[in-house]
């Protein structure tokens, strides 16, 4: 099957000096975040100390180390504790490959890491230009790859020690590879689309609604086209992804479809004294009395025992859970779930919540709807779990891409709809002017626009992608 004319992509009709335009904006911008982030680089290199991104935090390079060592995905705190399923297993299976080539804890394995996460960024803001240039136009992709290319708290990301920057170049990866399907609905793309899903499940679960929504969003799509591909994908999908809860179901005789760790977030947000910030000294790798209770009772009757500690809090307390939600939904999108933060992540995170807001509702009033529809999804589905648990700055990072990508369509729609000049009314001189006009010297009124010539103007182009 092939796509539509009407779904072609814009390039085909580019001429070569727009696309040498195109691949030098796009040479400067990639200069100009990969210059930024060496930066960053060095100043982690010569001014923190050595092993200072493992401590940011400790439970992935654990687990590198304990797969490195023979002793399977286990131990997270440090100290023998036993298989464990409270941190999917995909990035710290790279970390334990970055420790293997370079060594456990070395200098070396730290700045492979965070080069290797700066690599990642560079290919954010490469997808995230080619998504505008596919359906928007250049100077959005130019305004957003920049924007993303120096923007400060975008250029610390590489230093998270977390799987944050896989997680942000994941998700407008999937919407390229939605969009290709929908173009070309064939097996083979959606079995692209199926497995790279799983694969990025398997690196942050938390994402899985999200992609499940995805690929929903492209099967609705292409229903008319095709109908058995889209089984395909979401059955690749689901064949790679079951072996985690199989695995999880077999270590521990308990359904842990995602991550363990689901009903510690969820009591660490809703207990006695909570302020919908995260408390980190609750956590059993900083709680003494909290690891010693989670040795003796093990990760599932742990997990399960703050589950029901959450769930009977909540249940007592609905309108102090519902102010926490209220709360912590607002920290989502005004950046200031971190405690202690700097008020630099504020200015990122309004500036970009608010213009990225309004560049949906441009998307959809310019009769891009289905677009608007894919963007809108990841921004109404990813935050829900942090809503109700705490909503630190680090996880708005993951969505931050598409916020930027309609951000910067909001101000280029914003620039085109402002009135350059404004028409300045004419004065007609007064009737008892001394010197009058002559008829020939007077200019002439402009002939009115007949009804066929009205006709024959042509109607404005249509958007790159119609509804």
């Amino acid at each position: 099957m092939t796509a539509s004319p009407l779904l072609r992509r814009p390039e085909q009709h580019c001429s070569h000096s727009s696309r040498c335009a195109q691949r030098r904006s796009l040479a400067v911008v990639l200069a100009l975040a990969l210059l930024g982030r060496l930066l960053v680089l060095a100043d982690v290199a010569f001014t923190h100390p050595h092993n200072w991104l493992f401590s940011r935090p400790y439970e992935m390079g654990f687990l590198a180390n304990s797969l490195l060592h023979g002793h399977g995905f286990s131990s997270p705190f440090g100290v023998p504790t036993g298989t464990t399923a409270l941190i999917a297993p995909g990035y710290p299976v790279l970390i334990a490959a970055v420790f293997f080539v370079f060594g456990t804890y070395t200098f070396a394995s730290e700045i492979a890491i965070i080069a290797l996460q700066i690599l990642v960024s560079l290919v954010t803001i490469w997808l995230m230009m080619r998504i505008c240039r596919q359906l928007l136009d250049d100077r959005t992709a130019i305004l957003a790859g920049a924007f993303w290319a120096v923007s400060l708290p975008l250029l610390w990301i590489p230093t998270i020690f977390w799987e944050t920057g896989l997680s942000a170049c994941a998700l407008p990866a999937m919407l390229l590879l939605a969009l290709h399907c929908r173009r070309q609905p064939t097996i083979n793309a959606w079995l692209l689309l199926g497995v790279s899903s799983a694969f990025v499940a398997l690196i942050n679960p938390a994402l899985l609604p999200t992609l499940l929504a995805i690929l929903a969003w492209a099967a609705w799509q292409t229903r008319r086209v095709a109908r058995a591909a889209p089984f395909a994908g979401l059955l690749a999908l689901l064949l790679l992804f079951s072996v985690w809860p199989i695995r999880n179901a077999c270590r521990f005789h308990a359904f842990i479809p995602l991550r363990s760790t689901a009903g510690i977030e969820l009591w660490m947000g809703n207990r006695p004294g909570a302020t919908g910030f995260l408390n980190q000294s609750l956590f059993p790798m900083d709680n003494k009395s909290e690891l010693a209770s989670y040795v003796a009772l093990g990760e599932v009757a742990y997990t399960r025992d703050k589950t029901a500690q959450a769930w009977d809090y909540i249940r007592a307390h609905p309108a102090i859970f519902l102010r926490l939600t209220l709360r912590r939904c607002f920290r989502f999108w005004s950046g200031t779930g971190s405690a202690g933060a700097p008020r630099i992540y504020e200015l990122h995170a309004l500036l970009t919540t608010i213009l990225g807001f309004t560049g949906l509702a441009f998307l959809y009033r310019n009769r891009m709807r289905a677009f608007a529809v894919l963007m809108a999804l990841p921004l109404l589905l990813f935050p829900l779990p942090y809503y109700i648990t705490h909503a630190e700055f680090r996880y708005r990072l993951n969505i931050d891409p598409l916020l930027t990508l309609l951000a910067a369509y909001a101000v280029t729609q914003l620039v085109t709809r402002w009135p350059r000049t404004r028409p300045t009314p004419s004065t007609p001189p007064p009737p008892d002017s001394a010197t009058p006009q002559s008829p020939r010297s007077q200019s002439p009124s402009l002939p009115q626009p007949s009804a066929s010539a009205a006709a024959s103007v042509p109607s404005p182009p249509r958007p790159a992608f119609p509804c």
